[in-house]
């Protein structure tokens, strides 16, 4: 018969998840309770009871529970859910902004008539005996193309700003999730770099339909449950509280 390996007991470890912290272990696993790390120096070893050739075993403040490895799941990591709901709401909020804009700039108003123009010639096509379906008007299509434009550029503005002053969207902040390099502590802020690079990913992916589709479901399979556009920022999403 194989042993199951021996679990530490239950007390105060630094923290895996990479903050400045300790979390508590219960002996079985790791808690939601952290407090500040406490500043003080390592205990002088004493020997064992068991005297000379007995067992030894270190618990030892700077070991880590057994079982949680470079290689296990973070449980500070966003799940799917919460990073969906605050993608809806980032969404609900790019679709108040963008039309505003629309209104201010006519914008909305050039797309309705042209559209109203195209929706006409389509119904005297259908009309006609043998009558083919019209394409899209040059200047539906031109008016389609600024109206993309204008909302990728206003996507990509609203993220970078936000990942560049707090780590995270308005959605994600609601939510208490922020952004984070994956080899960095959960309380670093991204840098300009950083910020670009993830604001201009997420804005790409979500222009287009398939991407835009296949973008979040990644999480679902990646190991720290990151998107596509997580991926090429080698960036991780996590809770803060």
């Amino acid at each position: 018969m194989s042993n199951s390996p021996q679990q530490p007991p239950p007390g105060w470890y630094p923290d895996p998840a990479g903050a400045d912290a300790e979390r508590y272990w219960d002996g079985v696993a790791w808690s939601q309770s952290t407090r500040d790390r406490p500043r003080y120096a390592p205990p002088t070893p004493t020997p064992s009871a068991g005297g000379y050739g007995a067992e030894q075993r270190d618990y030892s403040y700077a070991q880590a529970p057994a079982g949680y490895g470079a290689g296990a799941p973070d449980p500070r990591l966003a799940g799917f859910g919460a990073r969906m709901l605050g993608f809806i709401l980032d969404s609900i909020l790019i679709w108040i902004l963008m039309s505003i804009i629309g209104r201010v700039t006519g914008l909305w108003a050039r797309v309705t008539a042209e559209m109203e123009l195209w929706m006409r010639e389509v119904l005297i096509a259908t009309e006609s005996p043998g009558g083919a379906l019209p394409g899209f008007s040059p200047g539906l299509t031109s008016a389609l193309q600024i109206l993309t434009i204008v909302s990728l550029a206003l996507w990509f503005v609203y993220r970078f700003v936000l990942y560049l002053t707090m780590s995270a969207t308005v959605g994600q902040l609601a939510l208490g999730l922020r952004v984070v390099k994956v080899d960095k502590p959960v309380g670093t802020k991204l840098t300009a770099v950083e910020s670009l690079i993830r604001a201009l990913s997420s804005a790409l992916l979500w222009g287009f339909s398939l991407t835009a589709f296949i973008n979040p479901l990644f999480a679902l399979f990646t190991k720290q449950k990151q998107t596509l556009s997580d991926l090429i920022a080698k960036t991780r999403v996590v809770k803060i509280r």
